[in-house]
């Protein structure tokens, strides 16, 4: 399945009503916010909002150690370093109705989510940790090692000011930390989405 199939295929399901809340999620630079966005693009603004939940992930995580990697600092690839009752909360009052107001973030400032649109979409690392039962589907993106840190480097480097050493010193960190910690999520999605040599191929589809 190519991308613009798998985006037509979920623009269906949404627009039909099968799908209302939609989770999106995978280590970092898989290609999770571009897809993210090419889908929210797809769709009616007027009826989705659009989650991102980078600003979710807490500023504290010097406080603690990874278990099982103590010589290194925690990532987002551990459910602590996530705000996850607080990212729980606003999803339920987005479904229930309500609006929220978005966490300002460097790259992107805060904004009213309005819960009278009756579309949801979450994207961001977050959602491997959160339950799944808040989603009607969830897509899950991984990439390999080489196309992780050809991203990183040119996301981080343009959109988050940081400089090109640190991206390098903290790569195989990344890679340890994702192996350990995150890639287990991977199985709970419905869709597995390998974005490895920049090529997209759905890998695992559960029949929802």
């Amino acid at each position: 399945m190519k991308k613009k199939e798998l985006v037509d295929k979920l623009v269906s399901e949404i627009e039909t009503g099968k799908v209302k809340t939609l989770g999106i999620y995978g280590h970092g630079a898989s290609g999770k916010s571009t897809f993210a966005k090419e889908l929210f693009q797809a769709l009616d603004s007027e009826k989705v909002n659009l989650l991102e939940t980078d600003s979710y992930i807490t500023s504290n995580r010097h406080l603690v150690v990874p278990k099982e990697l103590p010589d290194q600092k925690v990532t987002a690839c551990l459910p602590v370093a996530h705000e996850l009752a607080s990212l729980q909360r606003d999803i339920l009052a987005l479904q229930a109705g309500m609006d929220i107001l978005t966490i300002d973030e460097p790259w992107k400032p805060s904004e009213v989510l309005s819960g009278s649109k009756p579309i949801l979409i979450v994207e961001g690392m977050s959602v491997g940790f959160l339950p799944k039962e808040l989603f009607d589907k969830t897509i899950c993106f991984n990439t390999d090692e080489e196309t992780e840190l050809k991203r990183r480097l040119a996301r981080d480097t343009t959109m988050r000011n940081r400089d090109a050493s640190f991206v390098y010193s903290s790569h195989q960190m990344r890679r340890e930390q994702y192996q350990q910690y995150y890639k287990e999520t991977e199985s709970k999605a419905d869709i597995l989405v390998d974005q490895s040599e920049d090529k997209f191929k759905v890998k695992m589809i559960h029949i929802i």
